[in-house]
């Protein structure tokens, strides 16, 4: 069954091999995501998010570098193997590389502090074939706050989320040109603040790439039962992320597990919530540790049959694997 996954930080993890001069290939490696691994996992789309952590203080770090670094690996796994991944900068692309049997690649960004809160870095970074953003990760920058309360610290599991503070005035404008330009806004990692802000303000639909269901796994990272329903009404996507913090509800973080049961059951709930047409995948693979029941991309044939063990129709199952994401981006790009 085709796959269609809407976040992994696999870019970051080629990025951090050759700084520390044991660069992997994209072609085979050790990794959740490689280019043999996608095709075993019959995968029509992946996501690539440029990330970077604000809160790096490797001597030299900028972030802008580092999010243009990640794009050049991305651009040369390209190159490299035309035959086998193309890009994805608008709709037809997608049928056009699944048309000739090809996986498509589609560059995204974790952490819209890259781009130091200039217009004209977003609108670079389009040029550059970005096509989805999170306004944050896990710190403050010039755009919008996290959802981890300000002063709390790192340690954000299972965290509280922040109602305080959203959206900055220029996070607002930001919001503005990406939707001019069609860069889809992720609220993955934006605080409760600032998803409603994007829900008050947005004119296009929206996305959470790598989010769960905070009924079933109270993490700041989750959604609640409101905000699927918003975004639902937005004609927006979620993307299912297999971390084991965001899916299980365990008194320590050290006990909670990550299986493809507890997936189907956050799916199960999404449904019941928003409807079937918001579900996708975000794997969040290559930016995500401990035991995974499922450990690389290869592996989704576990989940769908999870979900079908769930009371998933075949249906269903396709919808969530690849038909919504390919619906959202086809009709939004």
């Amino acid at each position: 069954m085709k796959v269609f996954d809407l976040h992994c930080d696999t870019l970051s993890e080629l990025r951090y091999a050759e700084k520390a001069g044991v660069p992997k290939s994209f072609a085979q490696n050790d990794l959740h995501i490689d280019l043999q691994k996608l095709k075993k996992g019959d995968y029509m789309l992946q996501c690539f998010a440029a990330f970077v952590n604000l809160g790096d203080k490797t001597p030299g770090a900028d972030p802008l570098v580092t999010a243009l670094e990640e794009i050049d690996v991305f651009k040369r796994i390209m190159e490299k193997y035309p035959e086998d991944i193309a890009p994805v900068y608008q709709p037809s692309d997608i049928r056009k590389n699944a048309a000739e049997s090809k996986i498509s690649g589609m560059l995204t960004i974790e952490e819209g502090g890259c781009c130091k809160g200039s217009i004209g870095v977003l609108r670079r970074m389009y040029e550059l074939g970005v096509r989805m953003m999170t306004l944050t990760w896990n710190h403050e920058n010039e755009l919008a706050s996290p959802n981890v309360v300000p002063g709390g610290g790192h340690n954000i599991w299972p965290c509280a989320p922040n109602t305080e503070t959203g959206l900055k005035e220029k996070g607002f404008e930001f919001l503005a040109e990406m939707e001019r330009l069609h860069i889809i806004a992720d609220v993955s990692h934006l605080s409760d603040k600032g998803f409603w802000d994007i829900v008050e303000h947005s004119t296009r639909p929206f996305a959470a790439s790598h989010s769960n269901c905070r009924a079933l796994a109270p993490h700041c990272r989750n959604l609640t039962d409101e905000m699927i329903r918003a975004l639902a009404n937005k004609g927006g996507l979620v993307g299912l992320n297999y971390c084991s913090g965001f899916l299980d509800n365990q008194p320590e973080e050290k006990l909670c597990r990550s299986t493809t049961a507890l997936m189907a059951k956050h799916a199960a709930h999404f449904k019941q919530v928003g409807g079937i047409e918001i579900i996708g995948l975000g794997s969040d693979f290559d930016g995500i540790g401990g035991k995974l029941e499922m450990d690389d991309c290869s592996k989704l044939p576990l989940l769908a049959d999870a979900l079908r063990r769930e009371g998933f129709t075949e249906d269903e199952v396709e919808a969530i694997f690849y038909r919504n994401a390919r619906r959202f981006f086809e009709e939004n790009l």
